[in-house]
């Protein structure tokens, strides 16, 4: 049930991101370990934490609610700073969550699906939130699914080829024209970012699952620093 968000075609996926409630894959269980197209689950942040809550109503632009509903481009000069970082490979995030990885599709195209539980106790906004993560270069479709209905997503979104054969992705999620509830996790339920793309083994699952940090937007700064440090781009929505 994934709509597909890319760059030639992002309005209509991300403006048509569809229910996945129901779907027992999707249900907070880890997945099976002897699938080779799947990763086990690792799990990383505090299961209590606070986070700001955003006044205003959906469109109204201008609120904190909608901080993420607008965006621009961030140029960058120079070689981007992320290739200077050294490569993640621990599953980290600034709220209690679990991550797997599955893979579907074949030598020549597939689909890479993070899929996150919220362990936490308490309800998770997504809205601004920042992935980073390492995976094959070249992707041309990206999205974001969840086991509740959300409206109206887009991104900023870069990808940085770092020459061998992977890159690095950076995604802020980004919500308009809907209520919070819309765009919260309850604790045990999920949420999906998929990236779509040629397989390539110069990285394997289990270090694609590792390399992701996941950062919530906790106090409604919309992780906009980060995002203009590394000269993300929004995407058409």
């Amino acid at each position: 049930m994934h709509v597909p968000s890319n760059k030639r075609g992002l309005g209509a996926g991300l403006a048509t991101v569809l229910l996945l409630a129901g779907v027992a894959a999707f249900a907070g269980g880890s997945p099976a370990a002897a699938d080779p197209n799947t990763t086990t689950a690792v799990s990383a942040g505090p299961a209590g934490y606070t986070q700001a809550a955003p006044t205003g109503q959906p469109s109204q632009y201008s609120s904190p609610l909608e901080r993420c509903a607008n965006g621009v481009n961030h140029p960058i000069s120079g070689p981007n700073p992320i290739l200077a970082e050294p490569l993640n490979t621990q599953f980290g995030s600034n709220v209690g969550l679990s991550e797997y990885v599955t893979f579907s599709g074949n030598q020549y195209y597939g689909d890479w699906q993070f899929v996150f539980t919220n362990t936490s106790s308490e309800t998770l906004s997504t809205d601004c939130a920042l992935l980073v993560f390492r995976a094959p270069s070249g992707s041309d479709n990206h999205g974001y699914t969840a086991t509740q209905q959300y409206g109206h997503p887009q991104q900023d979104y870069l990808e940085v080829p770092r020459g061998d054969g992977t890159s690095f992705y950076i995604a802020r999620l980004g919500f308009h024209d809907v209520p919070l509830a819309q765009r919260q996790v309850a604790p045990g339920q999920s949420f999906t970012y998929t990236l779509g793309g040629i397989p390539n083994s110069a990285t394997t699952l289990e270090q694609i699952r590792d390399s992701l940090k996941f950062t919530a937007d906790l106090d409604l700064t919309a992780n906009q620093a980060t995002v203009e440090h590394y000269g993300t781009n929004r995407l058409t929505n």
